[in-house]
């Protein structure tokens, strides 16, 4: 092939992998991650493959000598070293199906980017590219404004807004590089979309990154432009921007500033004091290992070693954080120094050349003339970096994102490089035979590589989802079957087997519906895969509390069956959570499973110790309460002292929905009716009309506690909902009215004789 063709075929297969974003395939296990990544990866070993051939016939195509290639090769290298010290090397090297993004997978991006750099080598070529871009970016937007989900393809409001923040500062600089005025405005269209999305994702280190991105934009623009009254204009328009904002966060406590979605970018946030606790773990262990972390992806290590159950003060829900939520202090967190540095210096080589370009461009910016165009251009890189990089301090990266950071990067190396003249270079490739040869050869060594590595591992994911699906629909067998042909040791298993895991523990009553041998085979199988799981990191607390969960099931199965097999499976339960308990020993929810299974086990005094513990932790959260509050009525002691003083907690700190026993609640309601807690036993009963809905007389003993306790509009709209469906309720709710009067009345006597 010619030079040409070589060229067009390149520059097509990598525009063509922007498309990849739209892959939603929910055969797959995480179907908005996997879709993309696996279709991505085939693409660019099959483009890298080609490439290869073509850099070593047109070798002015090879890629120059490039500190931002040097910065990202250095990138990948520190990740590579971290995987000799790496806590769990396959999942640094493979990651898994949650995220995508071990090093295998990053790599990948690496090579998108060394495609770009050789094959898009006019401003027209790189327009193709950052148009398309645009273009995907706006059908995007458009799904998530007029689609179900704000999400749209990409799964994740926030992975939405970063994508965005490139694809908004890729048509700025499309904007202002159109020679055409009229045709300049028609990318404020797909401007406007997308801000429309973005808005709607409403993620807040989104928000701040973008808004001082652009504030960064007016700023910079006021320092170099070259006409005196725009730069008047930009410093004014910043200055009053800072005090503007400074005025508007200066009323963080008043009304209308809390009532406001302005409070959500502020600490106050709940995610934010979250990933807060999560910070303060990274910098309470990197001390141990400061030069190559705990190895790429393995930040959850760290997050379970110093977990802080002051984190349930503020959620309940995601408390297993595998990423920093913060891109500097993960890759500082599981790389290291080495990885953290090698990392920043990809931006300050990025920088380094943007300032050689507009240092040869005099430093003026402006639209008058082409240098100073492109130096207002080089303004706009700048402050996408900045956007991008201060999101990335609430998150973390993605393929939509590591996809913009590419094309970003290989942007600025063009805009450095072009005009200057390429070192000489000699062709490898002398004959036409030889070409073919290694076209077929890279291109079968690609083939054999994806087939392997890709389209394996993708099958296995998708038979995952289809071995749940055929169990949940009652096709148990063949679910089983199915599962244990997808299982076969691939990287990416433990995700899969997790969906086996929970599949499993979830249902504990289809155990007794099983033949014996088929229950037994089940049991095994399950017991076999979750500590396969723990096989990758023998201290790792989440996947121990999914083993000890599958014996504990297993355990209960046996109890009345096998005596020796209850007891042995009872003492690995034991032991694995222990093993979780040690790898996150502040993590309170670990003691109170551990009560729970000593309970079950007839040790009461124990178990209730354990919870104590638990519970010591953080005196604010309710669950430890509520589950002590059931464990002394289970020992027949609800009328002690103990009892009523871990319910009320249970209760004043909001833990009434976390109990789902209605024969307790009714016991419950009753004690504090029998005390004249009116306040408590509304709580109490109106969990237990939650939990039976249908039961009129439930639904009639809440309307009568509203009324004792003086909430009338309560009573009667309860009152009012029975009549409808259940005749004679009138006649009983005056009833009772009258003798609540009778009582007062008497009550009333009373007090005048005395």
């Amino acid at each position: 092939m010619n030079e040409k063709t070589y060229k067009l075929i390149l520059q097509i297969l990598a525009i063509f992998s922007l498309i990849f974003v739209f892959f939603v395939n929910k055969e797959l296990l995480f179907p908005y991650i996997t879709s993309k990544q696996f279709s991505f990866n085939i693409l660019t070993e099959l483009m890298f493959a080609l490439w290869l051939v073509f850099i070593l016939k047109f070798p002015k195509y090879r890629p120059r000598k490039n500190l931002i290639t040097f910065g990202l090769l250095a990138y990948l290298l520190a990740i590579t070293a971290s995987l000799f010290v790496s806590v769990d090397p396959q999942l640094s090297f493979w990651g898994d199906a949650e995220r995508m993004l071990g090093l295998f997978h990053v790599s990948h991006f690496f090579l998108f980017y060394l495609v770009i750099v050789s094959v898009f080598r006019k401003f027209k070529d790189w327009q193709t590219l950052l148009i398309s871009s645009v273009v995907v970016a706006t059908i995007v937007s458009l799904k998530g404004l007029m689609g179900d989900n704000t999400y749209s393809f990409i799964g994740n409001t926030a992975y939405v807004s970063g994508y965005l923040i490139f694809n908004l500062f890729f048509a700025a600089i499309l904007f202002f590089r159109e020679n055409e005025k009229k045709l300049r405005w028609i990318y404020s269209i797909p401007v406007i979309i997308m801000l429309l999305e973005f808005w709607q994702c409403k993620t807040s280190g989104a928000i701040i990154g973008l808004f001082l991105g652009i504030l960064l934009t007016i700023f910079l623009v006021g320092l170099f432009h070259d006409n005196k009254k725009i730069k008047r204009l930009s410093l004014t328009l910043f200055a009053l921007a800072i005090i503007s904002v400074t005025f508007i966060f200066s009323q963080s406590q008043t009304t209308w500033f809390q009532n406001s979605f302005l409070k959500n970018l502020t600490p106050q946030k709940i995610t934010f004091q979250t990933r807060l606790i999560s910070w303060q773990a990274a910098a309470e262990d990197f001390g141990n290992h400061p030069m190559l972390g705990t190895g790429f992806g393995n930040f959850a290590v760290i997050f379970d070693k110093h977990f802080d159950s002051k984190f349930f003060n503020y959620t309940t829900s995601e408390t297993y954080f595998d990423r920093a939520h913060n891109n500097l202090i993960d890759i500082a967190s599981t790389t290291g120094l080495v990885g953290l540095i090698t990392y920043l210096t990809i931006f300050i080589f990025a920088l380094i050349y943007l300032f050689r370009v507009m240092k040869e461009n005099d430093f003026k910016a402006g639209i008058s003339d082409f240098k100073h165009r492109k130096n207002l251009e080089i303004i706009l890189i700048v402050s996408l970096l900045a956007a991008y990089f201060i999101q990335n301090l609430a998150i973390f990266d993605s393929f939509v994102t590591y996809i913009g950071l590419m094309i970003t990067l290989g942007y600025i190396s063009w805009l450095y490089f072009d005009g200057k003249e390429r070192e000489e270079r000699k062709s490898l490739i002398k004959s036409q035979s030889l070409e073919i040869f290694l076209i077929i050869l890279f291109l079968l060594f690609a083939y054999i590589f994806t087939a392997n590595f890709n389209i394996r591992y993708k099958n296995d994911l998708k038979g995952a989802i289809t071995g749940y699906s055929q169990m949940k629909s009652g096709e148990f067998q063949e679910g089983l079957t199915t599962f244990k042909e997808s299982l076969n040791g691939g990287p990416l298993d433990r995700d899969a087997r997790g969906i086996l895991i929970n599949l499993f523990t979830s249902n504990r009553q289809v155990l007794d519906k099983l033949p014996d041998e088929i229950a037994d085979d089940y049991i095994s199988y399950v017991i076999e895969n979750a500590k396969k799981n723990v096989s990758h990191n023998s201290m790792d607390s989440l996947m121990n509390l999914q083993l000890t969960q599958v014996l504990d099931v297993s355990a209960d199965y046996y109890k009345d069956k096998d005596e020796e097999m209850y007891q042995k499976l009872s003492k690995e339960a034991t032991e694995a959570m222990e093993i979780a308990i040690k790898a996150s020993p502040e993590r309170a929810p670990l003691y109170f499973a551990k009560g729970q299974m000593l309970v079950l086990r007839g040790e009461e005094e124990k178990a209730i110790e354990v919870v104590e513990k638990g519970i010591s932790f953080n005196r604010e959260y309710y669950a430890g309460y509520c589950q002590l509050s059931q464990f002394y009525a289970s020992m027949g002691k609800q009328n002690s002292e103990e009892f009523s003083n871990a319910f009320d907690k249970c209760l004043d700190l909001g833990g009434i929905d976390s109990i789902k026993s209605s024969l307790f609640l009714e016991q419950v309601v009753s004690q504090y009716v029998n005390e004249g807690d009116y306040n408590r036993s509304v709580v109490v009963a109106k969990r237990l009309h939650e939990l039976n809905p249908e039961n009129k007389d439930i639904a009639l003993s809440l309307a009568k506690l509203y009324y004792l306790n003086s909430d009338l509009d309560k009573a009667n709209e309860i009152k009012d909902g029975l009549k409808e469906k259940n005749e004679g309720i009138e006649e009983e709710w005056q009833s009772f009215i009258q003798a609540m009067n009778l009582i007062e009345q008497a009550e009333n006597t009373e007090e005048e004789t005395n």
